[in-house]
């Protein structure tokens, strides 16, 4: 922990090897250049109506395909029409659009994002990520190593953020909200295209194919390239810690009948600052078959392997995942979808560099889980959900995830509703195996999982046919969360479950369109901790635990198509300070030119944080790096 908590941005090799080998957390996101959408898609969804945008359909809250505008949760969408006129070209920077999320940039390698708090470097660990289906947390310490996790982005078709509570669907580590990134069918990326990247932060490059498998197939295929600039410190000094890489990968789509296949891969390796080295892939499978209008079976399997090497450090995981779901009506009244699943991890941790160790330094994980959740329409305005899921973790044995939802579609246009749910983040390695001599004691079976009550109630509608809003409160009790306390039989620090307490907070946003032609999205999230020790519990970096968070952060974006072929996007956001450490709060201005020349060939000009030279937004003055202001120029080719 002393190791930790002396982690530098200086640039030096030994200590950036320090921060890895204790927490191995590198959560850093990508850099790649999108391809300009089909034409007709482009148009279709500029042309949006703000009813149309708040009836996109969306399945992460049910599993199974319902209006926006009817989902009972907390959830907000990021369209791929947003992704491309963001001008972003890192997922973790496009995860910036939505409301709901606390983005954080630590060097040019390292991300924290959350949702309602817990936002730091050690404490993002409570947000669960999917990309098509696949859990891209890890086992070793609960949180995403945003660097692994590359795509391209114009092959998104949204990301459905939702923040609050989705165990009994999505099981472990949905505790504070669940990202589930969405792409493309293959036969809507058919033909080809190439897109670049220049600033004087950032350099990208990318393509992509795509074509047909006989009469009823279609496949993609691409790769991508890029290199990521350097943060400066706080002298204005560059911090040295540019890092590039390269992907590419394939996804395939048949249609038989009532069947549908899909088989996707990538392939991944980058080189960051300091001789590290990640690269790894995977391969993901599906089936569904339609068994009537609101039936459906669904059979997912993936594979996935990463490695992480360091001076020193030896960082190996493979992933074995299967899962099977079925949804359908019962009666005129009842929406059933009950299924299962199997995950296998496989890790290997090696540490020559410092004492903390884990022990063993090779496991085995193995998580089962069945759930089933009832929709019930209590009448044509009134909804009731219910359900549970059984998860077996090796870790902690069985746990119940049971939530109630409750909906109320008060008129065409409004929808009430509330929810209560139970959810836990299971032990990491980290959390039961990391040892030091001298230093740290192992917590072993010592350390239970981490427990969440969320009491949740919001509004979603559309007040005219020019603006749409939606606003939760959320109320979250925890109970056993992770803290540090001295071992009673050696005296060592220890990790034990000695934090609880609450978070509160509103979150708030929405559309307003003055003209056809513009589009103004504003967004606020508040939020209020009071997290104490329970007796035992030592405050030695607490603050590691408890996260960073501000208390508000604010957004307001505007969308304008200045004509048929000139688009102009402003976004301004501001963020409170963080208390612990000490970081000041900043205002954000990032500004896009676009200028489509033809129906396949996109130019565009823009910035990010345009209102300062460079600004800091986490870690101690003394060792923080700070993001630069950075201009680029992006061309999108489709052919």
């Amino acid at each position: 922990m002393r190791a930790e908590e002396s982690k530098a941005h200086d640039g030096s090799v030994r200590d950036r090897m320090n921060r890895a080998a204790i927490w191995t957390i590198a959560a850093i996101g990508i850099v790649v250049v999108p391809a300009c959408a089909a034409a007709q898609t482009v148009e279709e969804l500029r042309q949006l109506s703000i009813e149309e945008l708040a009836n996109i359909e969306i399945t992460s809250v049910s599993k199974r395909p319902q209006p926006l505008s009817e989902a009972p949760a907390s959830v907000y969408v990021i369209t791929s029409e947003d992704i491309r006129r963001s001008g972003a070209a890192s997922l973790p920077e496009v995860l910036r659009l939505a409301p709901n999320l606390q983005v954080a940039r630590i060097d040019a390698a390292t991300y924290a994002i959350s949702a309602r708090g817990f936002n730091s470097f050690q404490a993002a660990n409570k947000l669960l990520v999917l990309i098509d289906g696949r859990s891209v947390y890890t086992p070793l310490h609960g949180g995403v190593f945003w660097d692994q996790q590359q795509i391209l982005l114009e092959d998104i078709d949204r990301i459905e953020v939702i923040s609050g509570p989705g165990g009994t669907l999505w099981g472990a580590n949905a505790v504070n909200g669940v990202i589930n990134i969405i792409t493309k069918n293959s036969r809507e990326t058919q033909g080809g295209f190439a897109g670049f990247q220049l600033g004087n932060l950032d350099k990208s490059a990318s393509a992509r194919y795509g074509g047909k498998l006989g009469a009823n197939g279609t496949y993609r295929v691409y790769a991508l390239g890029f290199q990521r600039g350097d943060t400066v410190l706080p002298d204005g000094d560059s911090a040295k810690d540019d890092w590039n890489g390269k992907q590419a990968g394939f996804r395939m789509d048949w249609l038989a009948g009532d069947d549908a296949f899909t088989l996707q891969g990538d392939l991944y390796d980058n080189d960051l600052a300091g001789g590290t080295d990640n690269s790894g892939g995977n391969l993901l499978g599906r089936w569904t078959r339609q068994l009537g209008d609101a039936s459906a079976l669904e059979v997912q399997a993936y594979y996935d392997k990463a490695d992480r090497l360091a001076l020193g450090v030896t960082d190996s995981l493979e992933t074995f995942d299967i899962e099977a779901q079925h949804r359908f009506p019962l009666g005129d009244r009842h929406a059933i979808i009950w299924g299962g699943g199997y995950r296998l991890t496989e890790d290997k941790f090696i540490n020559e560099l410092n004492p903390f160790v884990l022990d063993p330094e090779s496991d085995t994980v193995q998580i089962g889980n069945l759930f089933v959740q009832d929709s019930i329409a209590l009448s044509d305005d009134l909804t009731l959900t219910l359900g549970t899921k059984l998860e077996y973790s090796g870790f902690t044995g069985f746990e119940y995830l049971p939530s109630a939802r409750v909906a109320w579609q008060i008129s065409d246009t409004a929808l009430l509703w509330a929810a209560v749910s139970r959810a836990v983040r299971t032990p990491s390695r980290v959390d039961r195996d990391l040892t030091a001599p001298g230093i740290l004691e192992r917590a072993s079976e010592s350390f239970d999982s981490e427990e969440l009550i969320a009491y949740e109630v919001g509004y979603r509608g559309q007040p005219s046919a020019q603006t749409s809003l939606s606003v939760s409160l959320f109320y979250n009790d925890y109970d056993n969360l992770r803290a540090l306390m001295l071992s009673p039989d050696s005296g060592l620090l220890v990790f034990g479950n000695v934090l609880e307490g609450q978070t509160y907070g509103v979150e708030a946003w929405g559309d307003y369109r003055p003209r056809d032609w513009w589009t103004l999205s504003a967004g606020a999230n508040l939020l209020q901790k009071d997290l104490h020790l329970k007796p035992g519990g030592i405050d030695a970096a607490l603050s590691q635990h408890v996260g960073n968070d501000p208390e508000y952060q604010l957004s307001l974006r505007s969308r304008m198509d200045l004509s048929d072929a000139i688009e102009l996007d402003i976004g301004l956001r501001a963020i409170d300070d963080l208390p612990d450490p000490d970081v000041p709060g900043y205002v954000a201005l990032d500004a896009r030119l676009g200028w489509h020349v033809t129906d396949t060939l996109e130019l565009s000009v823009g910035g990010f944080n345009l209102l300062d030279d460079q600004h800091p937004e986490a870690g101690n003055v003394a060792t923080r790096t700070e993001v630069p202001r950075s201009v680029y120029l992006g061309a999108r080719w489709r052919f």
